[in-house]
């Protein structure tokens, strides 16, 4: 049974990252002891939304406290805009807290307003606005002996290995997240230290290193034991899971998932619930205990149901056929082999949905500014008649007749030219769903034919193993979203990986992409 690398899930990493910036930017303040403490409740404020209400609710006062205190004022409502995926007010306040770390030539705030700028744009997978932020850092912070600096330099490491890894550049993921644990340990950050192993650990595993992965998982493991933070474990387990799983040392998996679940159902997070539940079915299955593989994948359906995860519930019900044709219940596993194509058919729809959608507003919105253009073009020739003499009234009537009988002309025209668009459109959308759903109703799955080196073999230049693995799903079918979503990056990433197979197959777009395939198989 396949399985893909192991990776963390990186927007919980990224707001985990955000947190520890909340904690650092407070640090050893001491002036205006009232916003001090308002700055010091935010930092333990779970809720960054909450956060932000304190925060806004002491505005009216803020032109008494000095500048510097000012200055982190802002900063922190910067971050907290970020941690909600509010970017353009993220940004306004960042900007703020700049101006005034340039008036008090304060290279530590104007670090941290960088790092922070940095994971916004990260979140918005802007990754070259990203690196730009964060080597602005690195100039400022490198080469000096000044503790405040080296802990802001330490996490602009991490989060610049961040972005090369999302970027698929893994060796400077490699260089740069190496550089930052050194530093958090020399500094000794233990929150730093923790997340640096776990961002080592997604490195070797996507080099195939996974004694190098196992490892640095293990350390993050122990670490956020030690700060007893239950989120991070969860995919620190999970992580190790997939890792044995890989290795087919399917006890050692089972017992890292077994954990992860633990840990999730003592947060409460739903999500990751359902996702171990389906992991440990996995390996039940690869163990053939069928009866505890069908216990776990039909709690996974439930509650993937109840709470509307679709990929989940799609997930549960491949297992749930899995395991009917291994009882050798036909029927049983038709139906549930029916139920997931119907799933990934609704998934696969929302897409073509919203581009139909597009451009059904593009054409409303043209064909509104096309009767604005002919109700303005009738009035100015009714402002026209009224000035001419009497003598020009017969020519300037047949005129306009003449006139509105062509712009009739071409609006029918044109009308009927946009239906015949739209009609081949629809047609060709048609069409693409009918080959989709032959690819996915076919009892031999395309993406099971598909082999790597096999593959790469007709290439001139070969697919990464990345890059190969998010084709291969794209080609089953798969969304751009739900791509990303099992791959745990972002869609930008996706389609990034998608344009470099793309390119080194000479195709153009998906559906060439299909045909290339079903020629090559």
């Amino acid at each position: 049974m396949s399985c893909k690398l192991p990776t963390v899930n990186f927007k919980n990493l990224l707001r985990i990252t955000f947190l520890v910036l909340v904690t650092f930017s407070v640090r050893g303040q001491t002036a205006n002891e009232q916003l001090e403490q308002l700055l010091t409740d935010f930092m333990i404020t779970e809720n960054p939304r909450e956060g932000i209400d304190n925060l806004l609710s002491f505005k009216g006062r803020l032109e008494q406290a000095k500048d510097s205190l000012q200055g982190h004022y802002y900063l922190n409502l910067g971050i907290a805009y970020g941690q909600v995926n509010h970017a353009d007010s993220s940004f306004w306040y960042l900007k703020k807290a700049e101006k005034i770390a340039h008036n008090t030539k304060s290279d530590f705030l104007l670090a941290m307003v960088n790092n922070t700028r940095g994971l916004v744009f990260m979140g918005k997978a802007e990754y070259e606005a990203s690196l730009n932020a964060f080597q602005k850092v690195m100039k400022l912070a490198e080469g000096k002996d000044a503790p405040k600096l080296n802990d802001v330099l330490s996490k602009t490491y991490g989060n610049l290995g961040g972005v090369y890894y999302q970027l698929g550049q893994i060796d400077k993921a490699l260089e740069t997240t190496k550089k930052s644990l050194e530093l958090s340990e020399v500094i000794q950050d233990t929150t730093d230290i923790a997340l640096n192993h776990l961002r080592l650990a997604m490195v070797y595993n996507d080099l195939n290193q996974f004694d190098n992965g196992i490892d640095h998982l293990n350390k993050a493991r122990t670490f956020f034991k030690d700060l007893e933070n239950p989120t991070m474990l969860v995919y620190a387990e999970s992580n190790l899971g997939k890792i044995f799983l890989k290795q087919k040392k399917l006890d050692s998996a089972y017992a890292h998932y077994k954990e992860a679940h633990n840990y999730a159902k003592t947060l409460g997070e739903q999500e990751e619930h359902i996702t171990t539940l389906i992991a440990m079915a996995t390996v039940k299955l690869e163990q053939k205990q069928l009866a505890n593989a069908k216990n776990y994948a039909q709690a996974a359906l439930v509650r993937a149901t109840e709470n509307g995860y679709a990929n989940s519930e799609q997930k549960a019900y491949d297992i749930l056929y899995k395991i009917a044709l291994e009882e050798g219940k036909t029927a049983e596993a038709l139906d549930y082999r029916n139920a997931s194509i119907a799933l990934s058919d609704s998934l696969g729809n929302v897409e073509v949905k919203a581009r139909v959608a597009d451009l059904e507003t593009k054409y409303e919105t043209a064909k509104k500014e096309k009767e604005i253009q002919q109700l303005t073009f009738k009035s100015e020739l009714n402002s026209a008649k009224l000035a001419k003499a009497k003598n020009e009234l017969i020519i300037i009537i047949v005129s306009s007749l003449a006139v509105i009988g062509i712009l009739i002309l071409l609006f029918y025209t044109r009308n009927k030219k946009i239906k015949a668009e739209r009609e081949a459109q629809s047609l060709q959308v048609e069409a693409l769903q009918k080959r989709f759903m032959e690819l996915h109703s076919s009892p031999s799955e395309l993406s099971v034919a598909l082999n790597m080196d096999e593959l790469n073999h007709k290439l001139h230049t070969p697919l990464t193993e990345r890059e190969f693995e998010t084709f291969k799903l794209c080609v089953s079918g798969k969304t751009n979203a739900t791509i990303a979503e099992e791959l745990f990056v972002t869609v930008s990433t996706v389609k990034f990986h998608l344009r470099n197979a793309y390119s080194k197959l000479g195709v153009n777009n998906r559906k060439e992409a299909f045909q290339y395939v079903l020629e090559s198989i």
